[in-house]
This record gives structure tokens, C-alpha cells and sequence, in this order.
């Protein structure tokens, strides 16, 4: 179960990092189908959501310009994860990994508080899916999981709240912004599972772990959410970093000229 919780929230994390603006070259402007929103302009929260909406029209062939790939799908060569605490112990990797749904996302809240540095974002996904190639290796609650092949993961209805708080430093003269501090919060109503090939082929006791597994992953889920939050604020945290060390704070909200 814990590795359908990793991929669960790595698939969530994912998909909050392809929402965002990602990073231009250096020396580069902002694009200019990007809509310019001000600090201090008392419409900024509805200016925010329009431009964030903009871009949603652009997700589906990627924007090279921001360096965002194509969403459907969303193809990630590999991905390593692993947990050797608690009542899980797990060593897993998932190659030529493909998420569909990610383009369908529907954008609940956005606001920004510049004096208080304050980004929040609050989006719902009313289904993912995702295939791969695995290998894994552990113990779950004591039972061996051993295997390697082909599996899926379907996720419904994804709903995450994420806080980013910032602060202005300078760099080159001029001023930027890097982040402090994320918070993320997530729900999930269902998720289902099949993992191929389990326990070298024996289907009886491959069944019997996927039926585990798909009918306790709430409980499971719980148990290791601490670690799951972790992997999501990691994922955003490289991703808006990456935005504000490649953009001046004028650029990204500029005042509005007298």
C-alpha cells in the first residue's frame, strides 16, 4: 500500500508542478501571452486566477516557453521511491511513467497577499491515472511485497490546498523572492490499484495483495500522509524556487505605473 500512497502523492505533486509557471531562461522575459498582474492593484486575486486560467488551454502541448511539457500525458522517466520506517518498509522504482487527467484540474482558490508574502492554491483533479513499469521490494504491515512489471493507479477526486510563504532578498541589485515555508493539505475519495506480475507471477497471492491493498489504502494512507505531505512540499518547493531564482519580484508582480 505504501507504494501506491508514494505514487499517489507523487502524482499529486506532479500535477500542482505542472500548474505553475516554470522557469524561463536566464536573461529571458516573461512570455507575453502571460497576463500581467500588479501588487498593489485591488483586483490582483481575480487578475491571478485569470492569468493562471490562461494557461490551461496550453497545458494539453505543453509551453515551451515556461518549459511546462505536454500534460496528456505527462511522461516521467523514472521515479525512485523509498521508506524503511514504521510498519512499512519498501524499496521502489517506476520507469517510463505516464499520467493522464492532469489537464482536466479545476482551480477552487487563488490568492495572493503581498504583504504578508502569502500564495495560496487550492484545486481539485477529478481523476488521474497512471501506468508504469516497477520493481519493488519490502514488507507492508509485516507481509513480504516482492515484484516487478506493469501497474496502474486511478485516483479520484484530489482535492489539495497548498499555502507558500515567501520573503524578498537581493540578488544582482535587484530584488527576488524565495520561499520559507509550504504547507499542503490533501484529500482523496478513492483509489484503485493493480500491480502485474507479483510475487515472481503466483496469481493467487498477487490477487490477494492488490485486494489488500485497494480495500485498506485509506488506513494505510494515514499511516504514512506525515511522509507523503513531505514528498509533495519537496516536489512544489524545487519547482517555485526554481521560478523565483530565475525571475526579479518586478517581474513576476510589478507595481502598477503611476
Amino acid at each position: 500500500m505504501k507504494q501506491n500512497q508514494k505514487i499517489t502523492i507523487f502524482i499529486v505533486g506532479l500535477v500542482l508542478l505542472a500548474s505553475q509557471m516554470q522557469a524561463a531562461p536566464k536573461g529571458k522575459s516573461l512570455p507575453a501571452f502571460l497576463k500581467v498582474c500588479y501588487r498593489d492593484s485591488p483586483d490582483l486575486n481575480t487578475c491571478a486566477r485569470e492569468s493562471f486560467e490562461s494557461l490551461k488551454p496550453r497545458l494539453m502541448n505543453g509551453i515551451p516557453e515556461l518549459f511546462i511539457p505536454p500534460m496528456e500525458p505527462l511522461t516521467v522517466p523514472e521515479i525512485k521511491m523509498d521508506q524503511d520506517s514504521g510498519a512499512i518498509y519498501l524499496h521502489s522504482t517506476y520507469k517510463n511513467v505516464k499520467i493522464t487527467g492532469m489537464s482536466t484540474h479545476k482551480l477552487n482558490e487563488l490568492s495572493i497577499d503581498p504583504s504578508q508574502m502569502k500564495f495560496v492554491v487550492a484545486m481539485t483533479f477529478p481523476k488521474l491515472h497512471l501506468e508504469s513499469e516497477y520493481n519493488i521490494k519490502g514488507k507492508i504491515m509485516m507481509m513480504p511485497m516482492l515484484g516487478d512489471g506493469h501497474c496502474f493507479v486511478d485516483l479520484t477526486n484530489i482535492a489539495m490546498h497548498t499555502e507558500m510563504f515567501g520573503e524578498e532578498y537581493t540578488k544582482n541589485g535587484a530584488t527576488y523572492l524565495r520561499i520559507k515555508d509550504i504547507k499542503v493539505k490533501y484529500d482523496l475519495q478513492n483509489v484503485h490499484m493493480q500491480l502485474d506480475n507479483l510475487f515472481n507471477g503466483d496469481k493467487a497471492l498477487g490477487q490477494r495483495m492488490n485486494d489488500f491493498l485497494n480495500e485498506n489504502w485509506k488506513s494505510l494512507a494515514e499511516e504514512v500522509r506525515p511522509l507523503m505531505t513531505k514528498v509533495l512540499v519537496d516536489i512544489l518547493r524545487a519547482s517555485i524556487d526554481k521560478l523565483f531564482n530565475e525571475f526579479t519580484y518586478e517581474q513576476l508582480l510589478p507595481r502598477m505605473k503611476l
